[in-house]
């Protein structure tokens, strides 16, 4: 079958609902791994923002709070909520359900969405719509590691502004690619007439992300390396560029083993 996220009894696959967000926990502990951002060393006790609180930001609360991390505030289309101390997930989706949103949690302070985005944390996950970081406010920006887990919430304007500050931004096509990846599994799984457990489903995602997570890693590295003085002091060469480089290097490598065949 061609149709993805089926329900599990018609041919779906386990753990597809949550992928996005799983493959998202997986390629960040992966960049941790890699010592990537100075003094961050695992994401236990660090301290997360996530604007979003549908599908994908949700999961990201749970899992990244099951993880070991502060989930310090979170929003929605109403607006957000900060709590210093930590969030609990299963409280503020008990909340939601109750009165649609996430605002008006006891014991939280309600902020907007904007200023959400300016807290000081450690880690800033944008899961909502797209252009949320841009030129106006990329330079009040105090996170120190961006995780796209929405589609293009950070401006390229904006990207330029947060490489001069140090900020490290992981690209969405990367961290947000586990929905796609398990979308592949479940098509695996019909072909071969396989139901594979959470567990295999999950194992097989966290080795690809890990996979993607190093390449991506090493290509940057390997271009600072080759690149002259002045690109590296520009912050020319930054995980977008890497990750595009990839890629392209990737379907150059498919295209010319083709030959003359689409």
């Amino acid at each position: 079958p061609v149709v993805t996220g089926k329900p599990v009894n018609l041919g779906g696959s386990e753990g597809r609902n949550t992928a996005t967000s799983q493959g998202c926990l997986f390629a960040v502990q992966r960049f941790i791994h890699h010592e990537a951002i100075p003094g961050l060393t695992t994401l236990k006790g660090s301290r997360v923002v996530i604007q979003g609180y549908g599908n994908v930001g949700g999961n990201i609360a749970r899992l990244f709070h099951e993880a070991g991390a502060s989930i310090i505030a979170i929003s929605d289309s109403q607006g957000g909520i900060y709590c210093e101390a930590g969030l609990m997930p299963d409280e503020v989706d008990a909340h939601k359900q109750e009165h649609g949103t996430v605002v008006g949690l006891a014991e939280t302070m309600t902020i907007t969405n904007d200023d959400l985005l300016l807290i000081d944390c450690d880690i800033l996950v944008p899961a909502a719509t797209m252009s949320q970081i841009r030129i106006d406010n990329a330079d009040k920006i105090k996170a120190r590691l961006i995780v796209e887990a929405g589609n293009a919430p950070v401006t390229p304007e904006a990207n330029e502004i947060l490489k001069q500050q140090g900020i490290s931004v992981l690209p969405d096509i990367l961290v947000n690619a586990g929905g796609v990846m398990v979308s592949y599994f479940e098509w695996v799984q019909n072909n071969e007439n396989e139901h594979w457990p959470l567990e295999l489903v999950n194992q097989k995602l966290e080795k690809r992300m890990n996979y993607a997570v190093d390449a991506v890693v090493a290509k940057k590295r390997y271009l600072e390396e080759s690149a002259d003085a002045e690109a590296c002091k520009a912050g020319l060469i930054d995980y977008h560029t890497a990750a595009m480089v990839v890629a392209l290097e990737r379907l150059l490598l498919t295209i010319t083993a083709r030959g003359i065949w689409p």
